[in-house]
């Protein structure tokens, strides 16, 4: 198991339980400059099909349940010293408004990097969980940060 600066690979943190906002979908729908009603109107989202308005691709963020203050401490990073690096996610199943979701984020992978600035890379996995605990999305984040 690798360890850096007290992190080890598998340390996770607490976990999280929420409900998907209804106006925090339509929201990042308006962002993205979405049309499909879907996205909009609960009425057409039931039209077609669905339990109610329906969160698009991308929507559900490491931060989207849990307080952004948990993955900096659990994981022990110094935001002054920390950049986004990448981030991706796969969604395996519709996220509509009203779902409740619950999951946690555990460090997956972690490695030095040295360089001019040498620095540490944490990958961290968040796993989002419906009420039957069905995996709806997974979501991988990478954090540089920088030693000094």
């Amino acid at each position: 198991m690798t360890n850096i600066v007290g992190r080890t690979v598998g340390l996770a943190a607490p976990q999280f339980r929420g409900v998907i906002e209804r106006i925090k979908i339509v929201e990042y729908a308006e962002a993205l400059g979405l049309r499909n009603p879907i996205h909009f109107d609960c009425n057409a989202a039931i039209a077609a099909g669905y339990r109610d308005i329906v969160a698009p691709p991308g929507f559900v963020n490491p931060f989207t349940l849990q307080p952004r203050a948990w993955k900096f401490d659990t994981f022990q990073i110094d935001e002054q010293k920390a950049l986004a690096g990448e981030w991706s996610w796969r969604q395996h199943s519709l996220i509509c408004a009203g779902d409740e979701l619950h999951g946690r984020s555990i460090l997956v992978e972690l490695s030095e990097k040295q360089a001019k600035r040498p620095m540490h890379i944490l990958t961290i996995e968040t796993k989002f969980l419906n009420e039957k605990d069905e995996n709806v999305v997974t979501v991988r984040d990478t954090t540089l940060e920088f030693k000094e």
